[in-house]
């Protein structure tokens, strides 16, 4: 096994020798001790066997010879060697030794033993030893990463195969003695958070800088002494963080250095702060076998915070800074483990785009591949832009995060924007459909009109018989009202007549009541007395027949009498006797006969018997009533006749007056019945006119608009479904085109990726544009009328400003941008710095608290760290209070904050990590945009009033466009908003007349306005051929660039020269001359101008380059036969084989 390392070792070093690139492939003994360091870690338990050993061995070799390569060739050579050596020495384990992947790791039980310290020993020791495959290693990271977010910041990470590998190999360094790394890749490739994920599993605190403005090595040196606090004194083993962005001042990477080679940094700590650490470390270091001695102690001390201390370097390998600072300070390279991160492999990109995608429902799978396809011709494209112009372009992972983030946002808000549109649409529609069939509804009303107005005249009619009826009846009950009261006095009378009858007859009453009375006194003794007489006295006798005569008895004797009186309730039967029954026979029968022949009186009458006295008082009371009543009865009867023949008649003619009445109260209520309906068919035929006007004015109003909004409904439909494909292409160039030119940008999105997606049948619109999905015609013309060039590319950087999802930096050497952004942002107080003024972070601060935007102007290829955090946005917090951090301070953040940034340099030379947190937009002016400009200065000075028509009318058709899409938004919101009968709604009626008649107005507005800048623009392009000269004059100027990097050209000094050569060139009436003039004074002030710049021997050139610029123009010099003059042959047969 040693003779097979040292082998190897001798290989490598003759293999691989350093160069320029590969400035870290530098291998020494130490390389050779860290091979045996981790096979040491390894135990009997987990290596029982000879082929798991010489598996390990591979795995060390691997990890410290493998990793630190640069490409897949120098890997496959390390590999082969590694592989030739297991075959030569090991034969028969050589297929198991040689298996992948390779991982090795003490993770498998990280979790419990994340949260112990040195103070708490471990309950068991955590072994390091194979674990198989990736499927474990996921399994076992995914469930450490899901315990590590529950108390730190959440890391959404995708954890495929390429980081599972990166992941081992850092949680391997980190766990070694003294285990140092230094990761080498672009920005977002993951080197921080599999650290920080690495650090947390191998139970580490993670230490980080935090930059803040004028943060030097005094501050760095003030962080370093609380690392070292918490890795002597609390004991905690750290994991110090150290990037590329933290590399403020170069002298921190001495210090670096330092930490690495001597674990303590010389002269860190005051004397009195060493003294107070070295009295905290005393009893401590006692314990430990070190002496009481102050160096002694304070070796103790550093020892224990080498041991606690791993240190890991992120560092990015563009340029060439990191080989100049590998050369400077060597233990960046001798004293760590180097993990060089290559580009994302495709496993990994589709692994990645697969979990951020896969969430989405409307994306499907197969769509990742055309996914993955753009990111990596991105890459494709940058080294051809690099090539051709010299213009760098970095792709990476981060940029393949945020295409994944915006198509997955993209795709969603265009998708509801479009559902809201249908929404609207369709409710307009659904509104005007019910209108329709309101009006055939009230057209069918409207063919009943006849039946109406004979309903109508039915009801006059029954109105008016029903008031004669009425009338009649009221008469009626009248009359029957005095005749009742006539009836009423008759009754009266009546009454009154009977009434004194019954008193006559009253008057008699109390004799017949007390001859009643007598006949209580008497006792039936007496009138058994009576009745034992055998003869009685004759007066005696006469009473008994005069009482059997009023109680018509036939049979008139004594014998009868006193069978009579033998009754049991003689006595009572004459004192309940009707006497009113006495009829007048009897009572003449007993005047004329018995009470004539009696002879005696009531007195003598007593003296002769007292039942008989008693008798005889009765009976002539009896007869006494009789006599009375005789004359009163006939009287009474008659006025008993005579009032209930009235009474008849009154209820009568109270029937009759019911009957009337309730026949009135019937014909009322039919009056008020017909009057009723009669109002009401009066008011249907009112709202059935007013109806028929509302429907008349809006069919007919927004006849056109419902044509239109059914074709709209339609193709909206039929574009969401295209969106999958538009989504997809817009949001790649969203984030990955912003640094190249228009020609690149044409050839990466409308050849190669509308061609992929198409070949895909990916749905997608036809013809394809960005500028339909991103931006429509309003904002657009909005930008022009604020500055923005109108030229293609122009639209397309005012797109990726303001769409995409990263802030803009502004590649911006002729301040196109600037001018821009300035007017653009005018209105919202827009706040201005550099990274030069004293003051910009506090300016910064107040501009993301309140939400104004913020613009960093002549930014150079350095960027202040210390707004990493804002151009990352990364914002912390929750819905109550969300946070940025600014260098040392949390500032609340503002989400209508903006922050752009424009660089006047023409080719700046941005690293990835900021292609990754910005937006690189190129804002260098293109032959037409610079031609439309410059057409526009000499139409300007030529014919003013024209130009200044011009501008006017831009403003007018800007604000006009936008009216006009606010109008049938409104108009459109009004239908679907509206409730109830639309066509009761007068209010909503006379919005949408008056919406529609502005719209027709703008629209009459805008057909005027394209009609009048069609003029415009014919009278102006009769000027175009100067501008076309001088665009192709200043692009002759900039190429010279590429001669010396001295001759740069700003377009605010060309214009001043085009300025003068307008002046300075004679004037004349006939245009074509008057251009001549204009065209040889500027081509001969250009050339003078430039030529007081340039060295002698680039003059001819510079005039070669003019005249061939102008050829070509004019379609005299073919580019194949210049390429041959430039090239020979080769150029020639490259032509022919393209």
């Amino acid at each position: 096994l040693s003779r097979s390392t040292l082998e190897l070792y001798k290989n490598i070093v003759n293999d691989l020798p350093p160069t320029p690139s590969k400035f870290h492939y530098i291998f020494n003994l130490r390389d050779l001790s860290r091979v045996y360091q981790g096979i040491c870690t390894s135990t009997p338990e987990r290596f029982p066997k000879l082929e798991n050993f010489i598996r390990l061995w591979r795995n060390e070799c691997l990890r410290v010879f493998h990793d630190r390569l640069i490409d897949q060739k120098d890997k496959t050579i390390v590999q082969v060697l590694i592989q030739k050596l297991v075959e030569e020495n090991f034969p028969k384990i050589e297929e198991f030794v040689s298996r992948d992947p390779c991982l090795f790791g003490d993770y498998r039980t990280a979790l419990q033993f994340c949260f112990f310290t040195q103070d708490e020993p471990e309950s068991e020791p955590r072994l390091y030893e194979d674990v198989q495959d990736f499927d474990a290693a996921k399994a076992l990271f995914q469930e450490i990463l899901e315990e590590y977010n529950e108390d730190h910041t959440a890391m959404n990470l995708v954890l495929f195969e390429d980081a599972l590998d990166h992941l081992t190999r850092i949680h391997r360094i980190i766990r070694m003695d003294h285990g140092h790394s230094l990761l080498v890749g672009v920005g977002g490739s993951g080197k921080q958070s599999l650290t920080k994920l690495a650090s947390f599993s191998a139970g580490c605190d993670v230490f980080e800088i935090a930059l803040s403005r004028g943060y030097d090595e005094t501050a760095f040196r003030e962080d370093l002494k609380v690392l070292y606090n918490k890795l002597g004194i609390e004991n905690k083993k750290t994991v110090f963080l150290f990037t590329d962005s933290h590399v403020a001042e170069e002298g921190f990477l001495e210090l670096i250095n330092n930490m690495l080679t001597s674990g303590m940094v010389p002269a860190l700590f005051a004397d009195d702060e060493k003294e107070g650490i070295i009295g905290s470390m005393r009893d401590e270091a006692s314990k430990n076998g070190f002496g009481p001695a102050k160096e002694s102690i304070w070796q103790y001390f550093v020892s224990k915070c080498r041991d606690n201390l791993h240190i890991v370097l992120a560092m990015s390998p563009v340029g060439d800074q990191l080989r100049v600072r590998c050369r400077n300070f060597p233990g960046m390279v001798n004293n760590t483990v180097i993990d060089w991160f290559m580009p994302w492999p495709e496993q990994a990109l589709f692994a990645v785009a697969t979990s951020f995608l896969g969430e989405n429902q409307m994306i499907p799978e197969e769509h990742v591949d055309q996914v993955i396809f753009a990111h990596q011709s991105v890459g494709k494209y940058s080294e051809l832009f690099a090539q051709k112009l010299r213009r760098n372009n970095y792709v990476t992972p981060k940029n393949y995060l945020d295409f994944i983030n915006s198509y997955n946002s993209l795709l969603e808000k265009k998708d509801q924007e479009i559902l809201k549109m249908c929404e609207r649409l369709d409710g307009g529609l659904q509104k005007l459909s019910e209108a329709t069939e309101q009006l055939n509804e009230l057209n069918k009303k409207l063919a009943k009109t006849e039946a109406c107005r004979t309903l109508l005249n039915d009801i006059t009619i029954k109105t008016q018989t029903a008031t004669e009826k009425k009338e009649l009846a009221s008469a009626k009950a009248t009359e029957i009202e005095e005749q009742n009261k006539v009836w009423k006095i008759n009754s009266t009378s009546l009454y009154m007549e009977k009434k004194d009858a019954e008193e006559s007859l009253a008057e008699a009453m109390p004799a017949l009541e007390a001859a009643r009375l007598a006949l209580q006194d008497l006792d039936k003794s007496d009138v058994t007395e009576i009745r034992s007489f055998a003869k009685p006295p004759k007066a005696v006798q006469t009473i008994c027949e005069c009482i059997l005569v009023m109680k018509g008895y036939r049979e008139i004797s004594w014998k009868t009498a006193k069978a009579m009186m033998s009754e049991g309730n003689f006595l009572k039967s004459l004192m309940e006797m009707d006497v009113d029954g006495i009829g007048s026979n009897q009572v003449r029968k007993l005047s004329a006969g018995f009470l004539k022949v009696l002879g005696v009186g009531l007195p003598e009458m007593k003296g002769i018997s007292t039942a008989g006295h008693g008798m005889m008082k009765f009976v002539e009371a009896v007869m006494g009533y009789c006599e009375v009543a005789r004359e009163i009865k006939p009287k009474r009867e008659k006025a008993r006749l005579n009032y209930h023949q009235s009474k008849r008649e009154l209820d009568k003619i109270n029937k009759e007056l019911a009957a009337l009445s309730e026949e009135l109260n019937a014909l009322g209520l039919k009056y008020e019945q017909a009057i009723a309906e009669q109002r009401q068919l009066q008011e249907e035929a009112e709202i059935m006119e007013r109806r028929l006007r509302a429907a008349d004015k809006l069919i007919s109003g927004l006849g056109s608009e419902n044509v239109r909004w059914n074709i709209e409904l339609q193709e909206l439909k039929e574009r969401r479904v295209r969106l999958l494909g538009d989504c997809l292409i817009s949001s790649a160039f969203l984030s990955y085109e912003g640094a190249f030119s228009w020609e690149f940008r044409n050839s990466m999105v409308y050849e190669d990726w509308v061609k992929n997606v198409a070949q895909r049948k990916i749905p997608l619109s036809d013809p394809f544009r960005l500028e339909s999905l991103l931006t429509d015609e309003v904002e657009i013309s909005k930008w022009g009328s604020e500055g923005l060039p109108p030229d293609e590319l122009s639209i397309q950087n005012g797109i990726l400003t303001t769409r995409a999802s990263r802030f803009p930096l502004c590649i911006d050497p002729q301040e196109q941008a600037l001018s821009w952004i300035r007017k653009k942002e005018e209105k919202n107080n827009l706040k201005e710095s550099s990274f030069n003024s004293p003051d910009f972070l506090k300016q910064l601060e107040l501009a993301i608290k309140y939400g104004f935007p913020f613009l960093f102007k002549d930014v150079d290829e350095y960027i202040d760290p210390v707004i990493d955090n804002v151009l990352e946005k990364d914002v912390k917090g929750g819905q109550g209070r969300e946070f940025v951090v600014l260098g040392d301070k949390e500032v609340d953040y503002d989400s209508n904050f903006k922050l752009y940034l424009t660089s006047k340099l023409s080719n700046p030379r941005y690293s990835p990590a900021v292609f990754g947190k910005a937006m690189i937009i190129n804002y260098t002016v293109t032959l037409k945009g610079l031609e439309d400009q410059l057409l526009s200065v000499i139409v300007k000075f030529e014919r003013k009033e024209l130009e200044e028509q011009r501008e006017r009318l831009i403003q007018e058709t800007s604000e006009n466009k936008k009216l006009l899409k606010d109008l049938e938004d409104s108009l459109l919101r009004e239908l679907a908003t509206s409730k109830g009968n639309m066509l009761d709604n007068t209010e909503l009626i006379e919005t949408l007349d008056e919406t529609k008649s502005k719209a027709t107005e703008v629209t009459e507005k805008l057909a005027m306005a394209a009609k009048t800048s069609a003029d415009i623009d014919k009278l102006r392009d009769g000027y175009r051929p100067a501008a076309r000269r001088g665009a192709i004059l200043f692009f002759v100027l900039s190429e010279m660039a590429v001669i010396n990097n001295m001759y740069q050209f700003s377009l605010a000094s060309f214009l001043g020269v085009f300025d003068f050569s307008l002046r300075k060139s004679l004037p004349d009436s006939i245009l074509h001359k008057r251009l001549k003039n204009i065209i040889d004074t500027l081509t001969h002030n250009i050339y003078n101008y430039a030529c007081t710049g340039l060295f002698e021997k680039h003059k001819l050139l510079f005039s070669f380059q003019m005249t061939i610029k102008l050829e070509q123009d004019q379609g005299h010099t073919a580019q194949e036969e210049l390429d041959f003059f430039y090239k020979g042959n080769i150029a020639l047969e490259k032509s022919r084989q393209a």
